[in-house]
């Protein structure tokens, strides 16, 4: 079928006014050839007839919500087709005696946020982007934050979900209740896969409780050794941190956070309950933080804290906004090789003419790092040189038993590095997953790992 064909079919299913092919997607940061088409269907009907369209045309087809990750993942092969989930923006069902709310997939999660605190109930992923992100981006992308250590990550809290298939056909995982499991593989499957398999049109989410206090104590140390051991004394004490994060002082710069870059690492420590929980906190903390090379201490409520915790939930946006040729590195790793992997970053960046600075989930083994070139160092070389730090720090990552992706980098840089590193072991099972559920590779093909 000639374009202008299946171009009048997508409008005409979406109705008037509700497309365009003069889009913001460039000024949203979409770095690719722009698609011939963007289109806002407002249910999933219409979803499932451009699915249709696309599978019988071969169209490849790009979902989007608030457009806030789309320099992540690998760089896509180019697409006829976004499908804009911004209308599908309703919170269908709340059940707050049962800690249960169901939402279409352009919802801003930000206001679900709202919406939940109103009841005294909160989801703590803590996503980056919260002002403009949606909830099909941060399921698309598993986004997570600091309370993961606590509470997991997306995939710990969607119950069920309704996608459409590559194939045009609406298909349900899981339930709405706490208790209901069934289908929940799939759930699983489809959170963090990119949008490569499926759309993901709305998603119903177990809540959580606010807690009536909370507190945040840091711990300012000469060496990162210093940190991690006092962060292994509070892991086997009977304290359960909503919250455990190392910085360096280079992070403790990009945040604006004095007391963050007055030290060379910092153990951020947030505990929340009852007050009694929170004056025991208080007094037996320190002590537990107690080792060689400590510094400095220091003790954050209220408002101080809420800005604390919101500026570390923004750290990557505000990074790429500040460092356009920057890159961020997202590696997993063994509590135990922690400190290994933050050495790598800096001596990666250091062999390169980087500038670096980490920041590491010190309970669950995520270090995320920073790279970018000095205002004196800018110009034709620098996405090669970050390529090449990108490069150093992923096999050094290998070689150190965990694993690392380039997060987060322009577009230059992803065509110079295998941006998911080494494959491992589960890559011919995920190219099988892929298969079955997008025979024809139309769904977003070359964003997902290894190029899927």
């Amino acid at each position: 079928m000639a374009e202008r064909d299946w171009t009048r079919q997508a409008t005409a299913i979406v109705g008037p006014g509700n497309w365009t092919a003069e889009t913001e997607l460039r000024a949203r940061g979409w770095q690719d050839d722009l698609p011939k088409l963007l289109v806002y269907p407002d249910n999933r009907e219409q979803i499932c007839e451009l699915m249709r369209l696309a599978n019988a045309e071969r169209l490849r087809v790009a979902p989007a919500g608030g457009l806030t990750k789309q320099r992540m993942g690998g760089n896509a092969q180019p697409i006829d087709l976004v499908v804009s989930l911004r209308r599908l923006n309703r919170i269908t069902d709340y059940q707050a005696a049962d800690l249960t709310v169901s939402v279409e997939a352009g919802v801003p999660f930000k206001e679900l946020e709202g919406t939940l605190r109103t009841r005294g109930q909160m989801l703590p992923l803590d996503v980056p982007f919260a002002a403009e992100a949606t909830v099909g981006g941060v399921l698309a992308t598993n986004s997570s934050g600091p309370r993961r250590v606590a509470y997991g990550s997306a995939r710990d809290m969607v119950l069920g979900a309704h996608f459409v298939t590559a194939e045009g056909k609406l298909a349900k995982s899981g339930g709405k209740v706490v208790k209901n499991v069934a289908g929940y593989d799939l759930t699983k499957l489809l959170i963090g896969s990119f949008g490569t398999l499926g759309i993901l049109t709305d998603a119903t989410f177990r809540a959580y409780p606010i807690p009536p206090a909370s507190l945040t104590l840091g711990f300012g140390f000469s060496t990162i050794q210093s940190a991690l051991e006092a962060r292994n004394r509070i892991l086997r004490s009977p304290f359960a941190p909503q919250a455990l994060e190392v910085s360096d002082s280079a992070t403790g710069t990009l945040l604006n956070e004095r007391a963050l870059a007055s030290t060379p690492f910092t153990l951020l420590v947030r505990t929340a309950g009852p007050e009694a929980v929170i004056e025991r906190a208080r007094r037996e903390l320190p002590s537990l933080a107690s080792a060689d090379g400590l510094e400095t201490t220091f003790c954050l409520t209220g408002e101080e804290e809420s800005e604390l915790w919101d500026k570390v939930r923004e750290l990557t946006p505000r990074f790429l906004s500040a460092q356009s040729e920057g890159a961020v590195v997202k590696v997993s790793a063994l509590l135990t090789q922690m400190g290994p992997v933050i050495a790598a970053a800096s001596r990666a960046a250091s062999n390169h003419g980087l500038r670096s600075a980490t920041l590491a989930r010190a309970g669950t083994g995520i270090v995320y790092c920073y790279l970018w070139p000095s205002s004196e160092n800018r110009g034709d070389t620098s996405g090669n040189r970050v390529a090449g730090a990108c490069g150093l720090l992923l096999q050094e990552t290998s070689h150190l038993g965990g694993r690392a992706i380039i997060e987060w980098a322009t577009a230059e840089v992803k065509k110079k590095v295998n941006i998911w590193g080494p494959p491992g072991d589960d890559f011919t099972v995920m190219q099988r997953i892929k298969a079955a559920w997008d025979p024809q590779g139309i769904l977003n093909p070359g964003r997902f790992y290894g190029g899927i």
